[in-house]
């Protein structure tokens, strides 16, 4: 299996992309993750519903 190729972060060395790619990973707002939460509920209410059906 091969593995999944880096993504594609700005930055001129790689301390910088490093640490944009750090920055990018932990400062997520509290509404997003919220979001997103709620997105994951949804799918897995209906894979419930789907096999209960």
């Amino acid at each position: 299996m091969k593995p999944l190729p880096a993504p594609n972060v700005p930055g001129k060395t790689e301390a910088e992309r490093f640490d944009n790619a750090l920055r990018k990973i932990f400062r997520v707002s509290k509404d997003d993750l919220l979001k997103r939460e709620a997105e994951w509920k949804r799918a897995r209410a209906r894979k419930r519903q789907a096999k209960k059906d």
